[in-house]
């Protein structure tokens, strides 16, 4: 598969839905909360993995994200991620700030990490507040259904 801006921005902004739905809880793993669910492109034309991940003692160090799978290759291709502040870092500035990563062509065809594009963000600030953002950046239909705005917190481990 070429990968094209357009393409990717199509990838990331197509309307989509939840196929295979987070866990109610969150599972504890090397020291993070994590969820996983799946979705499809409204067209049934694409496929996505999706992943949050929440540091248990640094709530602030969090991450996101959606996979696109590719039907013509192995793997995935990672085009999204909401990234919260990581904290000091010795080369990178934007661990201070919530930031986000996206996948552009240009990564992608240097072999590259495909979303080491990144822009810092004041969309969000917590793990909460994140999660409602991407679901709305990713246009995840229904995805309040699992994560309501105002519920956020009954998502514990």
């Amino acid at each position: 598969m070429t990968y094209t801006d357009e393409l990717i921005k199509t990838l990331i902004e197509c309307p989509k839905i939840i196929t295979k739905a987070p866990s109610k809880n969150f599972r504890t793993e090397r020291g993070y909360l994590r969820n996983d669910f799946e979705v499809q492109s409204e067209d049934k034309q694409y496929n996505f993995e999706c992943f949050i991940r929440v540091n248990e003692k640094f709530m602030e160090n969090f991450s996101i994200g959606m996979n696109f799978i590719p039907t013509d290759e192995r793997g995935s291709v990672p085009l999204l991620r909401c990234n919260g502040a990581h904290g000091p870092h010795k080369v990178y500035d934007h661990h201070n700030f919530s930031h986000i990563h996206r996948a552009t062509a240009e990564t992608i065809a240097k072999g590259l990490k495909p979303d080491s594009n990144i822009e810092v963000t004041i969309e969000y600030t917590s793990y909460q507040e994140a999660i409602t953002y991407f679901l709305k950046l990713a246009r995840i239909k229904e995805g309040n259904q699992y994560f309501p705005d105002n519920q956020l917190e009954l998502f514990k481990k």
